[in-house]
């Protein structure tokens, strides 16, 4: 579930691809791919894309710019901190660092999108909430097939084809605590779905309030809340939910082998590079 609702919607591809900046080429054509997922939730005139297509330009160039630069410190400071194991309030700083960038980028991407939305009609705003209703219900149907058993052998699957992208070739005990994760993750999806139920409705409101003033800063504090998981009625869950994470990516960290932990630490340098590199083109 929350691999597919991580990809759901052009809002979140949008900030996970201005966020991720680990292809160069990937970033540098954001300018055609953030309109384009755009484009499966709304119809826009050619006026309009010209007016998205200005601001989302201006966007990236202030992100390039701006928020890079973050993103690249961080990325040295992480490295030198897992040069030993991590310990749990570590995973934790690391966890609130990287939300923080997160949602200093989602910021941006908010003034492109509200440029935007100002000019909807409202046949557009209301083709906008059908979609984004329609395909997170998609995924609803989908998911309500599989057993609670299926969803964490499924979860469990795609967390360990993605910790050895980054890490290499897993020990049993290390998929053992990927399992562990897997079965968290299943048991927080009925709050994961209200979060982004009411994300939805936030979003559905702000397209009916498009012409109120300051539509920008409304979108951006939706945005932030979606991207660091802020859901104040369900908040002691979600902070529940995080603190078992942190503590066993403290763990697994410290299962960690000499080769695994090269491994990691090219992975990072890799992107730190790729980071450096766009920073200056």
């Amino acid at each position: 579930m929350s691999r597919k609702l991580a990809r759901y919607g052009v809002l979140v591809v949008a900030i996970v691809l201005i966020c991720g900046c680990v292809i160069r080429l990937g970033y540098n054509t954001l300018n055609f791919w953030i309109p384009y997922y755009l484009s499966d939730y709304v119809t826009l005139t050619s006026s309009q894309k010209q007016v998205f297509s200005t601001a989302l330009n201006e966007a990236l160039a202030v992100h390039r710019r701006q928020e890079l630069p973050k993103i690249h410190r961080q990325l040295m400071a992480l490295q030198t901190s897992l040069a030993r194991p991590m310990r749990y309030a570590e995973v934790r700083h690391y966890h609130d660092v990287f939300t923080g960038l997160g949602q200093d980028s989602a910021a941006l991407l908010a003034g492109p999108l509200a440029a935007a939305a100002k000019t909807f009609s409202p046949q557009q705003a209301g083709e906008m909430s059908r979609q984004l209703e329609a395909k997170f219900n998609e995924i609803l149907t989908e998911r309500q097939s599989l057993s609670a058993a299926d969803k964490q052998r499924e979860r469990a699957i795609r967390l360990a084809d993605r910790a050895e992208d980054w890490i290499g070739r897993l020990s049993p005990e290390q998929r053992h605590l990927l399992d562990e994760l897997a079965g968290y993750q299943v048991e927080m999806e009925p709050v994961f779905i209200l979060v982004w139920q009411d994300f939805i409705h936030d979003w559905s409101q702000l397209l009916a309030t498009r012409q109120q003033p300051d539509l920008a800063g409304r979108m951006r504090t939706v945005l932030a809340d979606l991207v660091a998981f802020h859901y104040p009625p369900k908040q002691a869950e979600l902070d529940f939910y995080l603190n078992r994470r942190f503590e066993l990516l403290s763990r697994l960290h410290h299962t960690m082998t000499e080769q695994q932990q090269r491994h990691l630490n090219e992975k990072l340098t890799s992107i730190r590079k790729d980071v450096a590199i766009l920073i200056n083109e």
